[in-house]
């Protein structure tokens, strides 16, 4: 959705499709995945019962993080705003910045909404206790109990 948006920018800003571009955008895609994967993994490892405290926990866990990328990507790109050179103040940092502004919205706003609406739904197997194997010494005597964890 972020490379259809950021082609819609393309065309707005009148940048043509060229090599340089393209490159561009297949940037673009792999800056988008970087942004939304955190976030959605978040999601789908989470333990809460409803999506919506799904979506709101992975956002409260990880979106800080998200963020403080984003502004550092933003950061470094900004720099490129007072190249003399045409190339580099249209392809790239006008098409990083339409990456940057695009992914944020995607992963921080569409994203949890999105997941909170139309996400999977919890894996139960992930809340299932895991007991320990019988050892012979525990089938001999019921009394007897292994600990599984160790207090310091």
């Amino acid at each position: 959705m972020i490379t259809v948006n950021m082609m819609g920018l393309m065309y707005w800003w009148n940048i043509s499709l060229n090599a340089v571009s393209l490159v561009n955008l297949v940037v673009g895609i792999g800056i988008s995945v970087e942004f939304c994967s955190h976030l959605t993994r978040l999601f789908a490892i989470s333990t809460e019962i409803t999506k919506v405290d799904r979506a709101r926990t992975a956002l409260e866990e990880i979106g800080s993080s998200i963020l403080s990328g984003i502004t550092l990507t933003d950061c470094g790109v900004l720099v490129l705003a007072f190249a003399k050179s045409q190339i580099f103040q249209v392809f790239y940092f006008r098409m990083y910045l339409g990456i940057i502004a695009f992914g944020t919205v995607h992963s921080l706003i569409f994203l949890p909404v999105f997941l909170s609406v139309l996400g999977p739904s919890r894996n139960v197997m992930k809340n299932v206790e895991v007991k320990p194997y019988p050892t012979l010494k525990t089938q001999a005597s019921t009394t007897s109990q292994i600990p599984l964890e160790v207090s310091v």
